[in-house]
């Protein structure tokens, strides 16, 4: 039976022990002792490791009374220092969803790099989906109970489309666009999906299943052919999977337990919550009456990262819709928006310190506001100009206004199934003049100067007059987009534009055209950007810098007061959610040329199921 201890394995006691073995290395079992008594059996450690769909990116605001937070690179190094841990012996894995395509594929380098330095990994599970299987068919033994569901399903991306439900409010909405492929908002405009739309999807969803038809089969040691016939089927017996070496055997926990300690070659202690604060650790804190008044000022007050005295790598994370401001995150320090000012100020702040000497852009962002991209932009090339490297690591999205901030960087590193791209612009803007009529208001308005009038969206909606001098503007901002790609790329415009037109590609695509440079993760792009800045090994440094608990809390009270209608709390329950908040920032802004109105947002919002 697995044994499990609540206190944690940290590395910190991994490396002292390692330094006791130094100094005197023990006896182990089988060894002669001068006194003749029986040595003590070492128990097999197996770390149990948690994989969620939860991969916040940003700096964490971590709590001393609660458990250890963690960002993505946070649980990338755990995993790392598990595998560097000679107290360990193995992994037992805990899937509770995957965190994105792109992320996933990091994970999967981490833990194969854990198995080549001589820990074994198992997993039971009782469900066993599409999406799981990536991570599950790393196990060295891997077991479903008989009455276990196996599901190898096709992909399936869902969206929605708006256009007949805003025209029972009265409601429509003018959607401009620059690229044939730049379809962004059509869900809102359209009451069916653009060929142009339909080829992308079908482009980005072929990506996400041939990588993982080609992980299971590599990790199992079967043939493409043979998993794919697993997904004609969709379901699995799980007889028929250990049969033919898709999971290692059919058993049911306790069976399982004792399938692991036949493989460690002893009873099994489990450690969880490897490396994070203990309740003993807790209560050891607040041992001390005083101990309560300086948590309260940390957690109201956290002091910022310590600076390195030595050189070092910044990673600015860039994630989010992009806007104008500052960035907008919720209480878990989970962020909503990507303000500009947030960014070009971490970026700026790079520029204070002359150990800093490159820096990593990990961008995570369907775009945004072409002005509000611009600025992080132009953040990014005076990073650049004063000597320091900058790095893109693109995430499981950087398309749009998340390649513009990255177009300029010295390189871009991204996963085959990153979406990126989408070099177009689009604009919206709503005609709420019939929903008002209908509601028995006559808007009445005066104007000054030749076309006052035409500002009136609530009289008129957007006239003629208005959509030309949109488009005349929006041409603008995409020529500067296409000049901005062709500089940084080192690519002639006229090829440029035959790339751009709005279209997203994978990040497969997008090195075979020459829109990234390299495939790979966020530590490729950690250690292509030290190569760059001439440092080895260094030490990392993240912006922007956590928001305290007040900050926080100023950020949220807007939020605090939402009301939602039925139909938009069906549409959230769905997964389009984001839908719904677009059309309300829409519907909110009656200024036509607002700072924000022309954006560079990638042209889809769909649900991947």
């Amino acid at each position: 039976m697995l044994s499990f201890r609540s206190r944690p394995l940290t590395l910190s006691f991994a490396l002292s022990l390692a330094v006791g073995l130094i100094a005197a290395t023990p006896a182990r079992a089988g060894d002669d002792h001068e006194d003749g008594e029986q040595p003590e059996v070492d128990q097999p450690t197996v770390v149990e490791l948690v994989i969620s769909a939860s991969a916040n990116e940003e700096p964490t605001l971590d709590n001393p009374l609660g458990p250890t937070r963690r960002n993505f690179r946070g649980r990338l190094e755990q995993i790392r220092a598990i595998a560097a841990d000679p107290e360990v012996d193995g992994v037992a894995l805990k899937i509770n969803g995957i965190p994105g395509m792109a992320k996933t594929i990091d994970l999967l380098d981490e833990l194969r790099d854990l198995k080549a330095s001589g820990k074994k990994i198992v997993c039971y599970t009782e469900t066993l989906t599409r999406s799981d299987a990536m991570i599950a068919s790393m196990a060295d033994l891997l077991v479903v109970p008989p009455s276990g569901m196996i599901a190898l399903e096709g992909m399936l991306a869902e969206s929605m489309y708006m256009k007949d439900l805003f025209a029972k409010l009265d409601v429509r909405f003018e959607v401009l666009h620059i690229g044939d492929f730049k379809t962004a908002y059509e869900d809102f405009a359209k009451d069916e999906m653009s060929a142009g739309q339909r080829a992308t999807l079908e482009s980005i969803l072929n990506e996400y299943y041939g990588q993982i038809v080609d992980t299971i089969a590599l990790n199992r040691g079967l043939t493409t052919e043979q998993v794919e016939e697993y997904f004609t089927g969709m379901f699995v017996d799980p007889k028929v999977a250990a049969e033919t070496g898709l999971i290692d055997k059919v058993a049911y926990h306790d069976e399982f337990d004792d399938a692991v300690t036949e493989l460690f070659g002893g009873e099994v202690d489990v450690v969880k919550n490897y490396g994070d604060r203990s309740k003993e650790d807790i209560e050891k804190m607040l041992d001390n009456p005083f101990a309560a008044f300086a948590l309260l000022g940390t957690l109201l007050n956290p002091p910022k990262a310590e600076v390195p005295d030595e050189p070092y790598v910044a990673i600015v994370y860039a994630s989010g819709a992009i806007m104008s401001g500052k960035s907008q995150s919720d209480f878990q320090g989970n962020v909503s928006t990507m303000g500009s000012d947030t960014i070009v100020d971490a970026l700026e702040e790079t520029l204070k310190d002359d150990n800093c000497k490159s820096v990593v852009l990990r961008v995570n962002s369907p775009g945004g506001s072409a002005l509000a991209s611009d600025m992080i932009y132009r953040a990014v090339q005076r990073v650049r100009a004063s000597g320091r490297p900058v790095v893109s690591s693109m995430g499981s999205v950087a398309a749009s206004g998340g390649y513009w901030i990255s177009m300029g960087c010295d390189a871009i590193v991204a996963q085959p199934s990153t979406i990126t791209g989408s070099i177009g612009v689009v604009s919206m803007i709503p005609d709420l003049s019939q929903a008002v009529k209908e509601l028995g208001i006559n808007v009445q308005t005066v104007s000054a100067g030749p076309m006052g009038d035409q500002m009136s969206l609530l009289k008129h909606g957007p006239t003629p007059v208005v959509k030309e001098t949109i488009v005349r503007w929006m041409g603008e901002v995409y020529e500067d987009f296409v000049a901005k790609v062709s500089d940084g790329r080192k690519l002639p415009t006229e090829r440029v534009h035959e790339l751009a037109k709005g279209r997203a590609w994978t990040g497969r695509e997008a090195e075979a055209v020459g829109l990234v440079d390299e495939l790979g993760g966020l530590q490729e792009a950690i250690d292509l950007a030290a190569a760059l800045g001439g440092v080895s090994d260094p030490p990392l440094v993240e912006l922007p810098n956590v928001p305290n608990f007040l900050e926080q809390l100023e950020e949220d009270m807007g939020g605090l007061a939402k009301v939602q209608t039925p139909v938009e709390m069906l549409v959230e329950q769905l997964g389009f959610g984001e839908l719904m908040s677009t059309a309300r920032r829409a519907m909110d802004d009656p200024k036509i040329f607002s700072a924000d109105r022309v954006q560079a947002v990638l042209p889809f919002q769909m649900v991947v199921r």
